[in-house]
C-alpha cells in the first residue's frame, strides 16, 4: 500500500521554499486547499497509522466545506470545551473565596480576585488612577480594563443588591473571566486565519492546558489577542495597522513590542541581501510598523499620564526596582543559595536578554533561507521569559499562539505543555508551603519546586532549539513543507 511520502522528502522534491515568500498572506493562502496535517507532522502521521492511515493526496478539504461543522465552528466548539474546563478548575475559589492556603492547593489563585481588595478596587473602581489609594503596578491599558470591570461590578452590585451586593470580588472575577473567554475564542479564530493552509494548528490554542489553567489568573489574554491580530495584519501587509495593534498590546504588557525586533531583522536582511530585495519587508515597512506602534501607544498612554503621571509610572518603577520573582532563573538561584541583589538581577536579566536578541539578529541574517517572522518573534519572546526577573504562571499563555504558528509539531507541543502544567502545580504547592497553615504532605519540597522550574525552562529552550533547527534547515520546517505539499498538489 502506498502512502504519502514524508514531508521532508516531499519538500526536497518540490520547488525550493526560497522561491516563495514564507510570509504569504493568510488571505491568499485560504484560496488554496488545505493539506492534512498528518501529511507533515511526524507524530500525527504515526498516530494516524493506527486509525486508517494518513490522509492521501486525493483528500483536499477546503475551508467552508463540510456542512455546518466547518473548521472555524469546530475550533470554536473546542475552545468552549477549554473554557468550561477552565471554569471548572476555578470552582473551589468561586465557592470558597480566594483567601487562605486553599487557593494554592486547588490551583485557582487569581490576581484579578486578589487585586480587587488589595488594590482598593472594592473601594473605588478608579483606584488605579488615584494617588491616594493603593498602587496598581500595571501598564495603562490594564489599568483601564481593571477599572472598567470594577466600575461595572460596582454598578451591578448596587443595582441588584442582595447576593451580588455582598460578593463583589466574585462578580468582578466572573465578569473578567467571561470577557477573557470571549477573547480566547477570538484568539483561536485569529490564529486560524494566520495559520494559512494549517488551520487545525489553531486547536493548539483552543485546548492547550496552558490556556486552560492561565486564562483566569490575570489580564494576559488581552495583549495576546492584540499581538495575534498584529501578526495577522502583518501577514496581510497592513503594515501601519499591524503596528497599531502592537502598540495596543504594549499598553497591556511589554512583550508585544518584540514583534518590532522580528520585523527589523527581516528588514535588515532585505537591505543586506541583494537576492532578497524583492521582498516586501524592508526598512520602509519597518518604519510604518514602528510608527503605528508609537501612535497607538501614545494615544492610550498620554491621557493616563495627564490624569496622574505617578500612577502611570508605577509599572515602570516597580519593574525596574523589583528583585527576583517566583519561578525565574534568579529565584532558583536564591532558593539554592544566597541570590544576587535586585540591582544585580536587573543588570543580568537585561544583559542576557540583550545578548539573546543579538543572537536572534545574527541567526536571522545568516541562515540560508529567509526565516518566517513568527519564528523570530517566538525566539525573542521565549528568551525574554527565560531571563525575566519573574515567571508568573500566566506567562505561559504568551507563547501558546506563537507555538501554534512557529513550532506546531504535536510532539513538541505535548512536551512543552506537560512541563508547564507540572510547573503550574509546583509553584502553587511551593507557595502553600510559604504561606503555611497546612499539613507537611500538602506542599512541595523546595527541591521539587526547583526541579519543576528548571523543567519548564528546559521545555522552552527545547522549543527554541526546534525553531532554530527549522530555520537552519528549512526543509525540516513542517509549515514550509505544508506549503510545498500544497504547491505540488
Amino acid at each position: 500500500m502506498t502512502t504519502t511520502p514524508p514531508a521532508a522528502e516531499f519538500a526536497e522534491s518540490s520547488r525550493s521554499a526560497s522561491r516563495r515568500d514564507p510570509e504569504a498572506p493568510a488571505a491568499r493562502q485560504t484560496q488554496t486547499a488545505e493539506v492534512p496535517v498528518s501529511a507533515t507532522d511526524p507524530l500525527l502521521r504515526h498516530l494516524s497509522d493506527r486509525a486508517g492511515g494518513p490522509a492521501g493526496r486525493r483528500l483536499r478539504p477546503r475551508r467552508g466545506a463540510g456542512g455546518f461543522w466547518s473548521i472555524p465552528r469546530v475550533l470554536v466548539a473546542l475552545t468552549v470545551v477549554g473554557i468550561l474546563l477552565s471554569a471548572l478548575s476555578g470552582q473551589y475559589c468561586r465557592i470558597n473565596g480566594w483567601g487562605g492556603v486553599g487557593v494554592y492547593h486547588w490551583g485557582c489563585y487569581s490576581d484579578v480576585a486578589a487585586l480587587w481588595g488589595s488594590r482598593d478596587l472594592n473601594v473605588s473602581p478608579w483606584a488605579p488612577f488615584s494617588a491616594d489609594l493603593a498602587s496598581f503596578e500595571y501598564p495603562a491599558a490594564t489599568m483601564a480594563v481593571a477599572s472598567f470591570f470594577a466600575a461595572l461590578t460596582h454598578w451591578l452590585a448596587e443595582t441588584t443588591g442582595g447576593y451580588w451586593g455582598e460578593r463583589g470580588g466574585l462578580l468582578y472575577w466572573d465578569l473578567t473571566f467571561l470577557v477573557a473567554a470571549v477573547l480566547w475564542i477570538a484568539l483561536v479564530l485569529i490564529t486560524y486565519a494566520s495559520a494559512g493552509r494549517r488551520p487545525w494548528d489553531a486547536a493548539i490554542v483552543a485546548l492547550s492546558p496552558a490556556m486552560i489553567f492561565a486564562i483566569g489568573i490575570n489580564w494576559d489574554i488581552w495583549p495576546a489577542v492584540a499581538l495575534a491580530l498584529a501578526v495577522l495584519l502583518y501577514q496581510r501587509k497592513r503594515w501601519l495597522w499591524a503596528g497599531v495593534l502592537i502598540g495596543v498590546g504594549v499598553a497591556f504588557k511589554l512583550y508585544p513590542l518584540f514583534m518590532l525586533g522580528a520585523v527589523l531583522v527581516l528588514a535588515l536582511r532585505t537591505a543586506l541581501r541583494k537576492q532578497e530585495r524583492n521582498h516586501d519587508v524592508d526598512l520602509v515597512v519597518f518604519a510604518k510598523v514602528a510608527a503605528g506602534t508609537l501612535i497607538s501607544w501614545l494615544v492610550i498612554n498620554v491621557p493616563v499620564m495627564l490624569i496622574n503621571f505617578e500612577a502611570w509610572a508605577r509599572f515602570f518603577v516597580f519593574s525596574s526596582e523589583r528583585g527576583a520573582g517566583y519561578s525565574s532563573l534568579w529565584h532558583v538561584w536564591m532558593v539554592l543559595g544566597e541570590g544576587p541583589m535586585p540591582e544585580t538581577v536587573s543588570a543580568l536579566s537585561f544583559g542576557l536578554f540583550a545578548a539573546s536578541c543579538a543572537g536572534v539578529l545574527v541567526l536571522g541574517l545568516t541562515v540560508s533561507e529567509r526565516p518566517r517572522m513568527v519564528q523570530l518573534l517566538f525566539l525573542i519572546v521565549a528568551a525574554f521569559l527565560l531571563f525575566s526577573k519573574v515567571y508568573s504562571p500566566q506567562f505561559m499563555l504568551w507563547l501558546v499562539p506563537l507555538i501554534a504558528l512557529a513550532a506546531p509539531r504535536l510532539r513538541d507541543v505535548v512536551i512543552w505543555n506537560a512541563a508547564q502544567v507540572l510547573h503550574f502545580w509546583a509553584v502553587w504547592m511551593y507557595l502553600a508551603d510559604v504561606v503555611g497553615d497546612h499539613l507537611p504532605q500538602h506542599a512541595f519540597d523546595a527541591k521539587l519546586y526547583v526541579a519543576a522550574v528548571i523543567l519548564h525552562m528546559a521545555s522552552t529552550v527545547y522549543l527554541m532549539a526546534q525553531v532554530i533547527w527549522d530555520m537552519a534547515r528549512p526543509q525540516r520546517d513542517i509549515i514550509r513543507a505544508q506549503q510545498d505539499l500544497a504547491a505540488a498538489a
